[in-house]
């Protein structure tokens, strides 16, 4: 069964720094890791993929990475993050990770409460190097991993085919129904907002996207190798969720 890297109590941390400091799934040679903020990088072994958020309101927008505060939590195999900032007024987000038991890849439920109108979620993925990465290299979001990256999205579903032609691998995702995707320009990340407008010509290809947030309700995001045993939609997710949570109780 995938676990968690034991992380006893909560803690609150400055999400400046942008580092990997605990594993949500480790099995043989491949590893799922999770910064500080909610960003997720996914070494199967190879370099597959990072995952991160951001948050927009208005004309604002902030990457996790920078927000005032970020508290999180480990207990019964979930993840738990929960995140205040001025741009969120006097609301929060909170994040619940779960990885998956059938493949390698995870499930996220992200909620929110007293949110200012307009508030957007922002999700970026990409950075599939197809390549083994050195202990000094950061799994996250670089244009140099991101070349010759290949996007194929259907609805809010996506596959990102990378590697070597003769090796060619593959890793999925399932989205909000709400998420408007766009193909972007991982050179540009100064923030969520100037990603989501970088455009499309690009030679270190990434998916961004919006998401609009609504107080009290709940949206799923999930990135995963696909298998017999695991090829989702996003209506089986809050089913998926449920049902991985009881297992690991």
């Amino acid at each position: 069964m995938p676990t968690f890297s034991q992380q006893k109590e909560s803690k609150t941390v400055k999400s400046k720094e942008n580092i990997f400091t605990n594993t949500i799934k480790k099995q043989g040679d491949k590893q799922i890791s999770v910064a500080k903020h909610p960003e997720f990088a996914f070494q199967l072994p190879e370099m597959a993929g990072n995952l991160k958020f951001g948050v927009i309101v208005g004309d604002h927008s902030k990457w996790f990475s920078d927000t005032k505060q970020v508290r999180s939590e480990f207990k019964n195999n979930i993840l738990t993050y929960r995140i205040s900032d001025p741009i969120l007024g006097k609301g929060s987000l909170t994040f619940n990770v779960i990885s998956l038991s059938n493949t390698d890849g995870i499930l996220i439920e992200v909620s929110g409460d007293r949110l200012p109108e307009n508030t957007q979620l922002l999700w970026a993925f990409g950075g599939a190097y197809g390549k083994l990465l050195n202990e000094n290299d950061q799994p996250t979001l670089k244009p140099e991993f991101c070349k010759y990256n290949v996007f194929s999205v259907e609805w809010t579903a996506f596959t990102v085919y990378y590697g070597e032609s003769m090796r060619l691998r593959v890793i999925q995702g399932v989205m909000p129904i709400s998420s408007e995707i766009r193909l972007s320009d991982a050179h540009q990340q100064e923030s969520p907002l100037a990603f989501f407008n970088s455009g499309k010509k690009t030679d270190a290809p990434a998916l961004a996207a919006t998401v609009p947030l609504e107080n009290g309700g709940k949206d799923y995001f999930c990135i995963y190798k696909q298998n017999a045993q695991a090829d989702y939609n996003y209506y089986m997710l809050p089913e998926l969720f449920e049902k991985e949570i009881s297992s690991n109780k």
